[in-house]
């Protein structure tokens, strides 16, 4: 048996060194994917910014909890009330002093200014 090999034309056969891949366009971006592409990390460093702005910035709030240890009620602040009233009020036996200073430490107040309508918790004597 003779063996025979069989070889394709010479103009079938790539030549290596004229064989150019065919260059790739160059990536063009649209006003759309300008826009996007600039505008989405700006839009994400704000508000990253603001989130946190917003938690350094923002006022202590009363705990839901009455901090241990002290026994209190929960009032509806009306208009006309004082904290040296609630205080008489609520806890007769203690210093209407030493009950004020309480109100305002349990709720975080930092004025003696009470709005309608705010739920404060007021001290009791035990």
């Amino acid at each position: 048996m003779a063996s025979t090999a069989l070889s394709a034309p010479l103009h079938l056969v790539p030549d290596p060194i004229a064989y150019h891949a065919p260059q790739e366009a160059p990536l063009r971006l649209t006003r759309r994917g300008k826009f996007v592409l600039i505008a989405m990390p700006i839009f994400l460093a704000s508000l990253g910014v603001l989130m946190l702005l917003g938690l350094f910035l923002s006022p202590a709030k009363a705990s839901a909890d009455v901090p241990l240890g002290v026994d209190a009620v929960s009032v509806t602040v009306i208009e006309g009330d004082t904290l040296w009233g609630l205080a008489r009020e609520f806890a007769p036996q203690l210093d209407p002093r030493e009950a004020v200073r309480q109100i305002t430490e349990i709720n975080n107040l930092e004025g003696s200014v009470l709005f309608p309508g705010t739920e404060i918790y007021v001290p009791t004597a035990r």
